[in-house]
């Protein structure tokens, strides 16, 4: 199975510089949950930005430079190699980004696990249009934290 799990604010935003634009306890601590069994296939700088939590978890790093390595991650050179080598080891595939990789990937997944925050933050990096692949929805869960509303949906095609 492939899967799909991003966070974006109101205006699609998912990025700013390699990273993301904030730091919501309560998205990560559902990422790391939802995740926690299948192996995480992300580009260069999501695991930069993920390493230290890397060592825990199988991940797939992504990037066609003969020059990197992953400390805590088997290196793939594309999306579909990562996924060849996922369905491999019998494992759920959890697409983490960024961009480029969302963008090859919505095609293919099964399911979207689609984080939205109700609020604006400033950024350079944004989810590709996911509505023509995911129309129906199996669940929604709005959740208020201190600051934000969040509203966590699972959708599928």
């Amino acid at each position: 199975m492939i899967n799909v799990i991003v966070a974006c604010d109101r205006n699609n935003l998912i990025g700013k510089n390699g990273k993301l634009p904030w730091e919501i306890r309560e998205d990560w601590d559902y990422f790391l949950e939802t995740t926690r069994d299948g192996v995480l296939i992300m580009g260069r700088l999501c695991y930069y930005e993920f390493e230290k939590y890397a060592k825990e978890r199988s991940v797939i790093a992504l990037s066609r430079n003969p020059e990197i390595t992953f400390r805590y991650a088997r290196k793939a050179n594309s999306l579909a190699e990562s996924l060849s080598i996922t369905k491999k080891l019998n494992q759920t595939a959890w697409i983490c980004g960024g961009q480029a990789i969302y963008q090859e990937a919505l095609p293919l997944a099964d399911y979207l696990y689609l984080t939205e925050i109700n609020a604006e933050f400033s950024g350079d990096v944004y989810l590709p249009p996911w509505e023509k692949y995911f129309n129906r929805e199996i669940s929604q869960k709005t959740v208020l934290t201190e600051s934000f509303e969040l509203t966590f949906r699972i959708l599928s095609k």
